[in-house]
Protein backbone atom coordinates (compact mmCIF):
# COMPACT_ATOMS: atom_id res chain seq x y z
CA UNK A 1 0.00 0.00 0.00
CA UNK A 2 1.29 3.23 -1.08
CA UNK A 3 1.55 6.16 1.22
CA UNK A 4 -1.16 8.11 -0.29
CA UNK A 5 -3.75 5.06 -0.12
CA UNK A 6 -6.15 4.60 2.63
CA UNK A 7 -7.41 1.07 4.29
CA UNK A 8 -10.75 0.54 4.52
CA UNK A 9 -12.81 -2.31 6.06
CA UNK A 10 -16.18 -3.21 4.89
CA UNK A 11 -17.20 -5.41 7.83
CA UNK A 12 -20.91 -7.10 6.90
CA UNK A 13 -21.92 -10.03 9.86
CA UNK A 14 -24.65 -11.40 7.26
CA UNK A 15 -25.36 -12.97 4.39
CA UNK A 16 -22.62 -13.20 1.60
CA UNK A 17 -25.50 -12.45 -0.95
CA UNK A 18 -26.23 -8.77 0.87
CA UNK A 19 -22.15 -8.89 1.46
CA UNK A 20 -21.61 -9.18 -2.11
CA UNK A 21 -24.12 -6.14 -2.83
CA UNK A 22 -22.48 -3.76 -0.13
CA UNK A 23 -19.06 -4.36 -1.61
CA UNK A 24 -20.26 -3.22 -5.04
CA UNK A 25 -21.87 -0.24 -4.03
CA UNK A 26 -18.82 0.69 -2.01
CA UNK A 27 -16.35 0.26 -4.97
CA UNK A 28 -19.08 1.97 -6.61
CA UNK A 29 -18.65 5.18 -4.87
CA UNK A 30 -14.73 4.51 -5.21
CA UNK A 31 -14.69 4.15 -8.53
CA UNK A 32 -16.50 7.40 -9.22
CA UNK A 33 -14.91 9.63 -6.73
CA UNK A 34 -11.38 8.25 -7.88
CA UNK A 35 -10.30 7.95 -4.31
CA UNK A 36 -7.16 5.31 -3.48
CA UNK A 37 -8.50 3.28 -1.15
CA UNK A 38 -8.10 -0.37 -0.83
CA UNK A 39 -11.00 -2.21 0.66
CA UNK A 40 -10.76 -4.48 3.02
CA UNK A 41 -14.11 -7.23 3.13
CA UNK A 42 -14.40 -8.90 6.54
CA UNK A 43 -17.64 -11.47 6.95
CA UNK A 44 -18.95 -13.51 9.42
CA UNK A 45 -16.88 -12.72 12.87
CA UNK A 46 -14.87 -9.61 11.86
CA UNK A 47 -15.09 -8.40 14.88
CA UNK A 48 -11.28 -9.84 16.03
CA UNK A 49 -9.95 -8.96 12.68
CA UNK A 50 -11.01 -5.51 12.16
CA UNK A 51 -9.86 -4.63 15.44
CA UNK A 52 -6.10 -5.79 15.03
CA UNK A 53 -6.51 -4.01 12.14
CA UNK A 54 -7.23 -0.99 13.73
CA UNK A 55 -4.04 -1.64 16.17
CA UNK A 56 -1.75 -1.90 13.66
CA UNK A 57 -2.38 1.50 12.30
CA UNK A 58 -2.99 0.57 8.59
CA UNK A 59 -6.95 1.00 8.84
CA UNK A 60 -8.12 4.76 8.28
CA UNK A 61 -11.92 3.52 7.72
CA UNK A 62 -14.51 0.84 8.43
CA UNK A 63 -18.40 0.58 6.76
CA UNK A 64 -19.91 -2.19 9.03
CA UNK A 65 -22.77 -3.71 11.34
CA UNK A 66 -21.79 -2.59 14.36
CA UNK A 67 -23.02 -4.06 17.72
CA UNK A 68 -22.74 -1.32 20.04
CA UNK A 69 -21.53 2.34 20.70
CA UNK A 70 -19.10 0.77 23.28
CA UNK A 71 -17.52 -1.54 20.47
CA UNK A 72 -17.10 1.43 18.28
CA UNK A 73 -15.59 3.82 20.79
CA UNK A 74 -12.64 0.94 20.84
CA UNK A 75 -12.10 1.72 16.64
CA UNK A 76 -12.20 5.38 17.60
CA UNK A 77 -9.63 5.02 20.18
CA UNK A 78 -7.44 3.47 17.56
CA UNK A 79 -8.04 6.69 15.54
CA UNK A 80 -10.32 4.57 12.83
CA UNK A 81 -13.83 6.55 11.55
CA UNK A 82 -16.59 4.85 11.01
CA UNK A 83 -19.71 4.54 9.33
CA UNK A 84 -22.70 1.81 10.94
CA UNK A 85 -24.88 0.09 8.37
CA UNK A 86 -28.68 -1.07 8.74
CA UNK A 87 -30.26 -1.33 12.20
CA UNK A 88 -29.34 -4.17 13.75
CA UNK A 89 -28.03 -2.49 17.01
CA UNK A 90 -29.09 0.91 17.99
CA UNK A 91 -25.91 3.02 17.40
CA UNK A 92 -25.65 6.43 17.76
CA UNK A 93 -22.03 7.29 18.20
CA UNK A 94 -21.53 7.11 14.68
CA UNK A 95 -23.81 7.99 11.14
CA UNK A 96 -25.91 5.15 10.39
CA UNK A 97 -26.77 4.24 6.56
CA UNK A 98 -29.58 2.33 5.66
CA UNK A 99 -33.40 1.53 4.98
CA UNK A 100 -35.98 4.01 6.45
CA UNK A 101 -37.15 0.61 8.89
CA UNK A 102 -40.17 3.06 10.16
CA UNK A 103 -41.42 3.97 6.84
CA UNK A 104 -41.27 0.38 5.80
CA UNK A 105 -43.68 -0.42 8.15
CA UNK A 106 -45.81 2.57 7.45
CA UNK A 107 -45.81 1.08 3.69
CA UNK A 108 -46.45 -2.21 5.21
CA UNK A 109 -49.82 -0.88 6.96
CA UNK A 110 -51.15 1.29 3.97
CA UNK A 111 -50.88 -2.11 1.33
CA UNK A 112 -52.34 -4.53 3.88
CA UNK A 113 -55.43 -1.68 4.39
CA UNK A 114 -55.93 -1.23 1.00
CA UNK A 115 -56.12 -5.14 1.07
CA UNK A 116 -58.86 -4.71 3.07
CA UNK A 117 -57.48 -6.72 6.13
CA UNK A 118 -59.94 -5.96 8.85
CA UNK A 119 -57.23 -7.04 11.85
CA UNK A 120 -53.28 -7.29 11.77
CA UNK A 121 -50.62 -8.78 13.59
CA UNK A 122 -46.93 -7.99 14.27
CA UNK A 123 -44.50 -11.05 13.76
CA UNK A 124 -40.73 -10.67 14.66
CA UNK A 125 -37.68 -11.08 17.76
CA UNK A 126 -37.23 -8.78 20.17
CA UNK A 127 -33.52 -8.65 19.86
CA UNK A 128 -32.64 -6.95 16.92
CA UNK A 129 -33.62 -3.04 16.79
CA UNK A 130 -35.24 -2.79 13.23
CA UNK A 131 -37.86 -4.92 14.47
CA UNK A 132 -38.58 -2.42 17.00
CA UNK A 133 -38.80 0.27 14.29
CA UNK A 134 -40.45 -1.36 11.96
CA UNK A 135 -43.05 -2.29 14.28
CA UNK A 136 -43.31 0.97 15.45
CA UNK A 137 -43.49 2.08 12.03
CA UNK A 138 -46.51 -0.46 11.12
CA UNK A 139 -48.10 0.83 14.42
CA UNK A 140 -48.03 4.33 13.30
CA UNK A 141 -49.27 3.71 9.79
CA UNK A 142 -52.54 2.23 11.80
CA UNK A 143 -55.17 4.11 13.22
CA UNK A 144 -54.22 5.14 16.92
CA UNK A 145 -57.25 2.51 17.94
CA UNK A 146 -56.31 -0.48 16.35
CA UNK A 147 -55.48 -3.93 17.94
CA UNK A 148 -52.26 -5.32 16.84
CA UNK A 149 -51.86 -8.67 18.34
CA UNK A 150 -48.12 -9.41 18.84
CA UNK A 151 -46.15 -12.50 16.97
CA UNK A 152 -42.80 -14.24 18.56
CA UNK A 153 -40.86 -16.97 17.00
CA UNK A 154 -40.05 -19.70 18.47
CA UNK A 155 -41.81 -23.12 19.98
CA UNK A 156 -44.70 -21.37 20.89
CA UNK A 157 -45.81 -20.11 17.54
CA UNK A 158 -48.20 -22.69 16.55
CA UNK A 159 -50.06 -21.86 19.93
CA UNK A 160 -49.93 -17.72 18.64
CA UNK A 161 -51.88 -18.50 15.53
CA UNK A 162 -54.40 -20.97 17.09
CA UNK A 163 -54.96 -17.80 19.22
CA UNK A 164 -55.81 -15.38 16.12
CA UNK A 165 -59.30 -14.50 15.92
CA UNK A 166 -60.99 -15.92 12.88
CA UNK A 167 -63.83 -14.82 12.03
CA UNK A 168 -63.66 -10.82 12.38
CA UNK A 169 -62.21 -10.71 8.98
CA UNK A 170 -58.99 -11.02 6.68
CA UNK A 171 -56.12 -10.57 9.56
CA UNK A 172 -53.04 -8.21 7.57
CA UNK A 173 -49.95 -9.62 9.25
CA UNK A 174 -46.15 -7.91 8.67
CA UNK A 175 -43.23 -9.75 9.62
CA UNK A 176 -39.63 -8.32 10.34
CA UNK A 177 -38.59 -10.23 7.83
CA UNK A 178 -39.06 -13.34 5.29
CA UNK A 179 -37.64 -16.24 7.44
CA UNK A 180 -40.34 -15.55 9.70
CA UNK A 181 -42.93 -14.37 6.74
CA UNK A 182 -42.02 -18.38 5.58
CA UNK A 183 -42.41 -19.71 8.96
CA UNK A 184 -46.17 -18.23 10.03
CA UNK A 185 -46.89 -18.68 6.64
CA UNK A 186 -46.42 -22.73 6.71
CA UNK A 187 -47.76 -23.06 10.52
CA UNK A 188 -50.92 -21.01 9.34
CA UNK A 189 -51.19 -23.21 6.39
CA UNK A 190 -51.05 -26.24 8.75
CA UNK A 191 -54.29 -25.24 10.50
CA UNK A 192 -55.85 -24.55 7.66
CA UNK A 193 -55.55 -20.74 7.05
CA UNK A 194 -55.19 -19.65 3.68
CA UNK A 195 -53.60 -16.34 2.51
CA UNK A 196 -55.64 -14.06 0.38
CA UNK A 197 -58.76 -15.82 1.70
CA UNK A 198 -57.89 -15.81 5.84
CA UNK A 199 -54.49 -14.14 6.23
CA UNK A 200 -52.44 -11.54 3.74
CA UNK A 201 -48.70 -11.75 4.50
CA UNK A 202 -45.99 -9.10 4.12
CA UNK A 203 -42.34 -9.80 4.81
CA UNK A 204 -38.67 -7.74 4.46
CA UNK A 205 -35.29 -8.73 2.61
CA UNK A 206 -37.15 -9.62 -1.43
CA UNK A 207 -35.43 -13.18 -0.46
CA UNK A 208 -36.76 -15.16 -3.41
CA UNK A 209 -35.62 -18.62 -0.99
CA UNK A 210 -38.45 -17.95 1.33
CA UNK A 211 -40.53 -17.77 -1.16
CA UNK A 212 -39.44 -21.16 -2.32
CA UNK A 213 -39.89 -22.81 0.36
CA UNK A 214 -43.00 -21.26 1.36
CA UNK A 215 -44.93 -22.51 -1.39
CA UNK A 216 -46.19 -19.02 -2.51
CA UNK A 217 -44.48 -15.96 -3.67
CA UNK A 218 -44.24 -13.97 -0.20
CA UNK A 219 -44.86 -10.30 -0.80
CA UNK A 220 -41.82 -8.49 0.87
CA UNK A 221 -40.01 -5.48 0.68
CA UNK A 222 -36.83 -5.18 -1.34
CA UNK A 223 -33.97 -3.63 0.57
CA UNK A 224 -31.70 -1.12 -1.23
CA UNK A 225 -28.59 -2.99 -0.26
CA UNK A 226 -26.33 -1.70 -2.90
CA UNK A 227 -27.34 2.21 -2.29
CA UNK A 228 -26.64 1.53 1.40
CA UNK A 229 -23.00 0.48 0.26
CA UNK A 230 -22.52 3.38 -1.89
CA UNK A 231 -23.90 6.25 0.61
CA UNK A 232 -21.97 4.30 3.14
CA UNK A 233 -18.44 5.36 1.18
CA UNK A 234 -20.00 8.82 0.31
CA UNK A 235 -20.54 9.21 4.15
CA UNK A 236 -17.28 8.03 5.30
CA UNK A 237 -15.40 9.99 2.63
CA UNK A 238 -16.82 13.01 3.71
CA UNK A 239 -16.07 12.08 7.48
CA UNK A 240 -12.30 11.68 6.78
CA UNK A 241 -12.02 14.71 4.27
CA UNK A 242 -14.00 17.36 5.70
CA UNK A 243 -14.60 16.08 9.89
CA UNK A 244 -18.73 15.83 9.36
CA UNK A 245 -21.00 15.24 7.00
CA UNK A 246 -22.97 17.54 4.37
CA UNK A 247 -26.33 18.73 5.54
CA UNK A 248 -27.64 17.50 1.67
CA UNK A 249 -26.99 13.98 2.43
CA UNK A 250 -29.62 11.85 3.32
CA UNK A 251 -28.35 8.37 4.67
CA UNK A 252 -32.09 6.78 5.06
CA UNK A 253 -33.36 5.28 1.91
CA UNK A 254 -36.68 3.98 0.88
CA UNK A 255 -37.60 -0.05 0.62
CA UNK A 256 -39.74 -0.85 -2.46
CA UNK A 257 -42.32 -3.15 -1.95
CA UNK A 258 -42.81 -5.95 -4.36
CA UNK A 259 -46.39 -7.00 -4.08
CA UNK A 260 -46.93 -11.04 -4.35
CA UNK A 261 -49.97 -13.81 -3.77
CA UNK A 262 -48.80 -13.91 0.40
CA UNK A 263 -50.63 -10.44 0.99
CA UNK A 264 -53.31 -9.56 -2.19
CA UNK A 265 -56.52 -10.59 -1.79
CA UNK A 266 -58.87 -12.86 -3.69
CA UNK A 267 -59.94 -11.77 -7.02
CA UNK A 268 -58.77 -9.30 -9.60
CA UNK A 269 -55.96 -7.14 -7.25
CA UNK A 270 -53.97 -10.12 -7.14
CA UNK A 271 -54.46 -10.95 -10.82
CA UNK A 272 -53.94 -7.78 -11.81
CA UNK A 273 -50.80 -7.67 -9.23
CA UNK A 274 -49.49 -10.69 -10.44
CA UNK A 275 -49.60 -9.51 -14.08
CA UNK A 276 -47.59 -6.20 -12.77
CA UNK A 277 -45.17 -8.44 -11.29
CA UNK A 278 -44.47 -10.73 -14.09
CA UNK A 279 -44.08 -7.50 -16.52
CA UNK A 280 -41.71 -5.95 -14.91
CA UNK A 281 -39.77 -9.38 -14.56
CA UNK A 282 -39.69 -10.10 -18.74
CA UNK A 283 -38.88 -6.25 -19.82
CA UNK A 284 -36.19 -7.52 -21.68
CA UNK A 285 -37.87 -10.23 -23.44
CA UNK A 286 -38.98 -8.63 -27.07
CA UNK A 287 -41.55 -11.53 -27.44
CA UNK A 288 -43.56 -11.27 -24.67
CA UNK A 289 -47.39 -11.87 -25.59
CA UNK A 290 -50.43 -10.94 -23.06
CA UNK A 291 -51.28 -14.25 -23.45
CA UNK A 292 -48.41 -15.92 -22.22
CA UNK A 293 -48.93 -13.26 -19.04
CA UNK A 294 -52.31 -14.25 -18.58
CA UNK A 295 -51.18 -17.93 -18.98
CA UNK A 296 -48.63 -17.75 -15.92
CA UNK A 297 -51.39 -15.75 -13.94
CA UNK A 298 -53.72 -18.59 -14.76
CA UNK A 299 -56.77 -16.41 -16.83
CA UNK A 300 -57.71 -15.55 -20.17
CA UNK A 301 -56.42 -12.72 -21.44
CA UNK A 302 -60.44 -10.78 -21.29
CA UNK A 303 -59.90 -11.37 -17.40
CA UNK A 304 -56.23 -10.30 -17.30
CA UNK A 305 -57.29 -6.75 -18.96
CA UNK A 306 -60.45 -6.42 -17.44
CA UNK A 307 -58.63 -6.85 -14.05
CA UNK A 308 -55.50 -4.31 -14.73
CA UNK A 309 -58.57 -2.08 -15.97
CA UNK A 310 -60.07 -1.59 -12.99
CA UNK A 311 -57.31 -1.96 -10.36
CA UNK A 312 -54.84 -0.16 -12.52
CA UNK A 313 -56.73 1.98 -14.88
CA UNK A 314 -54.21 0.43 -17.19
CA UNK A 315 -53.93 -1.95 -19.85
CA UNK A 316 -51.15 -4.58 -20.55
CA UNK A 317 -49.82 -2.92 -23.20
CA UNK A 318 -49.65 0.70 -21.49
CA UNK A 319 -48.00 -0.89 -18.19
CA UNK A 320 -45.35 -2.79 -20.01
CA UNK A 321 -44.32 0.36 -22.30
CA UNK A 322 -44.61 2.11 -19.82
CA UNK A 323 -42.57 0.19 -17.25
CA UNK A 324 -39.41 -0.63 -20.11
CA UNK A 325 -39.62 3.59 -20.05
CA UNK A 326 -38.82 3.92 -16.57
CA UNK A 327 -36.16 1.33 -16.68
CA UNK A 328 -34.28 3.39 -19.83
CA UNK A 329 -34.87 6.79 -18.43
CA UNK A 330 -33.12 4.72 -14.97
CA UNK A 331 -30.11 3.43 -17.20
CA UNK A 332 -29.93 6.33 -18.72
CA UNK A 333 -29.00 8.47 -15.90
CA UNK A 334 -27.66 6.83 -13.74
CA UNK A 335 -25.52 4.19 -15.52
CA UNK A 336 -23.03 4.53 -18.46
CA UNK A 337 -23.91 1.58 -20.22
CA UNK A 338 -24.20 1.43 -24.05
CA UNK A 339 -27.29 2.66 -25.39
CA UNK A 340 -27.74 -0.31 -27.30
CA UNK A 341 -27.30 -2.44 -24.42
CA UNK A 342 -30.04 0.08 -22.36
CA UNK A 343 -32.01 -0.95 -24.96
CA UNK A 344 -31.61 -5.10 -25.20
CA UNK A 345 -32.51 -4.76 -21.48
CA UNK A 346 -36.21 -2.49 -22.53
CA UNK A 347 -36.70 -5.53 -24.97
CA UNK A 348 -35.51 -3.12 -27.92
CA UNK A 349 -32.44 -5.44 -29.45
CA UNK A 350 -32.44 -3.40 -32.46
CA UNK A 351 -30.71 -0.12 -31.35
CA UNK A 352 -32.74 2.61 -33.88
CA UNK A 353 -36.16 0.88 -33.17
CA UNK A 354 -35.18 1.21 -29.58
CA UNK A 355 -34.36 4.99 -30.46
CA UNK A 356 -37.43 5.61 -32.17
CA UNK A 357 -39.78 4.04 -29.20
CA UNK A 358 -37.62 5.92 -26.93
CA UNK A 359 -37.70 9.55 -29.24
CA UNK A 360 -42.08 8.98 -29.71
CA UNK A 361 -42.43 8.66 -25.59
CA UNK A 362 -40.41 11.23 -24.63
CA UNK A 363 -39.90 13.86 -27.89
CA UNK A 364 -35.88 13.55 -27.20
CA UNK A 365 -33.51 10.38 -28.39
CA UNK A 366 -31.94 8.65 -25.34
CA UNK A 367 -28.34 10.35 -26.29
CA UNK A 368 -29.97 13.66 -25.92
CA UNK A 369 -32.06 12.99 -22.68
CA UNK A 370 -28.51 11.16 -21.22
CA UNK A 371 -26.80 14.25 -21.44
CA UNK A 372 -29.31 16.76 -20.55
CA UNK A 373 -29.65 14.75 -17.72
CA UNK A 374 -25.26 14.89 -16.49
CA UNK A 375 -25.30 18.75 -17.58
CA UNK A 376 -28.28 18.91 -14.94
Amino acid sequence: MNSSEKMIAIAFDLNFRHAAEIFSGVSDYVAEARLEWQLMPLNFGFEVRLMELARSGQLAGAIGTFVSDGWIAGLVEQGVTAVNMFNFSAINSIPNVGPDDEATGRSAAEHLLAQRAKCFAFFGADGVHYTRLREAGFRAGLSDTTNIIELRPGPLLADQIKALPRDDGLLGVFCSNDLCAREFILEAQRQGLQCGRDILVVGVDNDPSESIFAGIGISSFRQPIRETGYKSAQALHELLTQGHLSSDLNLQTPSQLIPRASSLAKGRARIAQQAANLLHDNLANSELEMEQIAHSVGVSRRVLELALKAQLNTSPYQLLSKARLKLAQQLLKTTTLPIMEIGTRCGYPEPHHFSAWFKKQTSVAPKTYRDAQSVS
